[in-house]
């Protein structure tokens, strides 16, 4: 349960507790059970599909059956280097969280010293003899360290440690998958990989429609399924955009009211997304406005896409397309092709266009 009543029951950031957090429950016990059992796991997920929240709600889970069980969770997208992350994860680990009966030593993390620090922390957490988990999010982002060998190392170190277990995880699947699948890395075949999906849309909808009962409104079948296919099934703008039909509680539930949500929404971002599109070459703009516009793109260098929206030549389009991945404005689904990562950015480019 939630510390505290939320005001609006569909937080856009944040985890509150199992009363807001809706189904995964296949997830929750994959992801529980792989712990449990001494696995490291592997977690991918696009941005904002919800894999940060299914961490904390394991983690809640685990510690309320084991009262020893100690969960530590840290972000390391902003990190650009090895020292940085360690001393993130080592503020996570002893700084706001320090194991309870364990004593505490001070450490300075330098360039110089950081392997020694990172030795010290997991040290720290084995001779607690306590069930330990770690949660290591957007951990693609130690391939852009220049420091040589930082998996290796960071395999070694955790190989000794049996009481705890790590989660690995990341929103940029294709560097994922080369640090844990790939022979070349030290992290091949080291932990189990656990891919998220989106959540059910009729688990959704009734998750929702128990919060709009307190309302005594209820989104019907045919206008949440338009709310959900419009982003795709993907959970934070969903979240977004209940979040929105909740604060006008005398508004029909209609597709009218969940464009009037999304049309707010975009115009509240309209200066992140002018700058975003000023970010842009040209070649970009005018291939992510392409793509938005279509939805999906299975093949940006199709002769047929290129004619109809007067794009440049193939190896110009290969270019901006890798661009764009990397800087995560562009996603690449196996099954259904190019998108638009922000799903409201590619509805404002689409209304641009």
């Amino acid at each position: 349960m939630a510390a505290y009543r939320l005001d609006n029951p569909f937080p856009e950031y944040g985890y509150f507790g199992s009363e807001y957090f809706c189904d995964r429950e296949q997830e929750t016990e994959q992801l529980t059970k792989a712990l449990l059992n001494g696995s490291n796991v592997t977690l991918m997920a696009p941005r904002r599909i919800g894999k940060t929240g299914l961490i904390h709600h394991v983690f809640e889970r685990m510690k309320a059956k084991d009262k020893r069980v100690q969960c530590f969770y840290v972000d390391i997208f902003s990190t650009k280097t090895f020292d940085q992350m360690v001393k993130f994860i080592a503020n996570a680990v002893m700084g706001k969280h320090p194991i309870t009966g364990m004593p505490t030593f001070s450490f300075t993390i330098a360039p110089e010293n950081a392997r020694q620090t990172l030795q010290q922390v997991f040290e720290y957490m084995k001779e607690s003899e306590l069930p330990c988990y770690l949660a290591i999010d957007e951990f693609q982002q130690i391939s852009t360290y220049n420091e040589i060998g930082a998996d290796a190392f960071i395999r070694s170190i955790i190989q000794f440690v049996p009481n705890v277990h790590i989660i690995f995880s990341g929103s940029q699947q294709h560097l994922l998958a080369d640090l844990f699948m790939s022979p070349k890395h030290p992290f091949f075949n080291s932990s189990q990989i656990m891919v998220i999906k989106e959540i059910n849309i009729d688990r959704y909808r009734d998750f929702a429609n128990g919060f709009f009962a307190r309302q005594k409104r209820a989104i019907p079948t045919d206008v949440f399924a338009y709310l959900y296919q419009t982003v795709d099934g993907q959970t934070w703008y969903i979240q977004k955009i209940l979040n929105r039909l909740y604060r006008n509680p005398d508004e029909e539930m209609t597709e009218k009211a969940v464009l009037n949500a999304i049309n707010t929404i975009i115009a509240e971002q309209e200066i992140t997304y002018q700058s975003y599109y000023h970010l842009l070459t040209e070649n970009q703009a005018r291939l992510l406005t392409a793509i938005a516009t279509q939805g999906t793109v299975s093949a940006p260098t199709a002769s047929e896409f290129i004619h109809r929206y007067r794009l440049p030549a193939p190896s110009s389009i290969k270019q901006a397309v890798s661009s764009l991945i990397e800087k995560e404005f562009l996603y690449h689904d196996p099954q259904r092709g190019y998108m638009v990562y922000d799903r409201f950015f590619g509805m404002w480019l689409k209304r641009l266009a």
